[in-house]
C-alpha cells in the first residue's frame, strides 16, 4: 500500500463516503471501513479532487503513454483482464456547485471531454464509485510517484472541445459528467436572470429557489443519465443565492439607467450624422426631396436639418 496516496484520500475523500463490493451494491460507511472495500467514493459531493477514467481494455495499464499522455497519479488495474480505472489527482480541487466560479469548472469539464475521447475511456463512468487503489483486488500502480496536476498541466496534453461541442454531445448517453454539471448551471442560470423580478418582495429569496429548484430538476431530466438530487439541489441553491444577491431592484435600475443612456446616445449620433449627411448632399446641388429620398427620412425633417445648419446651430 503507497503510504502518500493514503494520506491523500484520507486528506480528501468524503468522511462517510459510498463503498461496497461491487459497484451495483454500495452503502455508505465511515472512510475507515470504506477503505476497505474493493470500490470506494473519492470525491466528495461538492468537489472534484480527482479526474478518473474507465479504460475497459486489455492492458489499460498503459494507454496514456500510447496516448500521449501524463502519467496518472494511480491506476488500478483489475488483473483478471487488464482493465483499469485511472486517477488523475489534482493540485487544487474544484467545486461543482457554486454560481460564481463556473470558469474553472467549465475548463474541468473540458479537459476530462478531452481525456475521455483520447482515451477511448468508457464516458457512462460517472462515479461516484470507482476502483479503491488501495484494495488488494486491484493492481496498483504509480507511474510518477504520487504526482499532482494543475488544470493548465492536463490541458497541454490535448486539444479541448469547443463549448458547442460539448454542448451538442449533452443528449448522448455518454456525455461527461462534470459537462452536465456545466450546462445546468448555464440554463438555470439564464432562467433565474429572466424570473428573479416575480419574486422581488420580502422573504421572496426561498419561494425562488423553490421554483428555480423545480427548473433543475426539469432540466435534469433532459439527460439520458441526469445527475442526483442532491447535486442538482446544491446547484440550484447555488444559483438562487447568486441571482438573489447579485440582480437587486437597485441594480435592474441602475442597468435599466445605463441602457436608456446608451441608448440616447446612440440615436443623437445617428441623428448627427444624418444631418451632416443631409448638409453634403444639398451642398452637392440636391433638393430637398432628394435628399429626404436618398437619406430615407421625411421632407419636413430635412428642411429643418438645412435651416439649423444655416443657422449655425449643432
Amino acid at each position: 500500500m503507497s503510504a502518500a496516496l493514503l494520506a491523500r484520500i484520507e486528506a480528501s475523500a468524503p468522511r462517510r463516503p459510498w463503498c461496497g463490493p461491487e459497484k451495483d451494491r454500495c452503502r455508505v460507511r465511515p472512510l475507515a471501513t470504506a477503505l476497505t472495500e474493493p470500490y470506494i467514493q473519492l470525491n466528495p459531493p461538492a468537489h472534484v479532487y480527482w479526474l478518473q477514467f474507465d479504460i475497459d481494455k486489455g492492458e489499460a495499464s498503459h494507454t496514456w503513454e500510447d496516448c500521449n499522455l501524463p502519467p496518472p497519479t494511480y491506476v488500478a488495474v483489475n488483473p483478471s483482464n487488464g482493465h483499469a480505472h485511472y486517477g488523475y489527482a489534482l493540485t487544487s480541487p474544484v467545486c461543482k456547485t457554486d454560481a460564481g466560479r463556473q470558469k474553472p469548472l467549465a475548463y474541468l469539464a473540458a479537459i476530462e471531454y478531452a481525456y475521455n475521447r483520447k482515451l477511448v475511456a468508457d464516458r457512462a463512468f460517472r462515479g461516484p464509485l470507482a476502483k479503491n487503489p488501495l484494495h488488494a483486488n486491484w493492481h496498483l500502480w504509480q507511474p510518477a510517484n504520487d504526482v499532482e496536476y494543475e488544470l493548465s498541466e492536463l490541458a497541454e496534453h490535448v486539444e479541448l472541445p469547443r463549448l458547442e461541442e460539448m454542448r451538442a454531445d449533452r443528449i448522448n448517453l455518454d456525455y461527461a459528467a462534470l459537462g452536465r454539471n456545466c450546462w445546468l448551471f448555464e440554463g438555470l442560470r439564464q432562467q433565474a436572470y429572466l424570473r428573479v423580478k416575480a419574486f422581488w418582495r420580502p422573504a421572496g429569496d426561498e419561494p425562488f429557489f423553490e421554483w428555480l429548484m423545480r427548473e433543475a430538476e426539469s432540466l435534469n431530466r433532459t439527460f439520458p443519465a441526469p445527475l442526483d438530487l442532491g447535486e442538482v439541489k446544491s446547484i440550484a441553491r447555488s444559483v438562487s443565492r447568486w441571482v438573489w444577491k447579485r440582480f437587486t431592484p437597485g441594480d435592474f435600475r441602475a442597468i435599466q439607467a445605463a441602457r436608456g443612456r446608451a441608448s440616447g446616445s446612440a440615436r443623437r449620433f445617428a441623428t448627427q450624422e444624418l444631418r451632416e449627411r443631409a448638409a453634403t448632399l444639398s451642398a452637392s446641388g440636391l433638393t430637398s426631396r432628394q435628399v429626404a429620398g436618398r437619406l430615407d427620412v421625411n421632407q419636413s425633417t430635412v428642411v429643418r436639418w438645412l435651416r439649423a445648419k444655416g443657422s449655425g446651430e449643432a
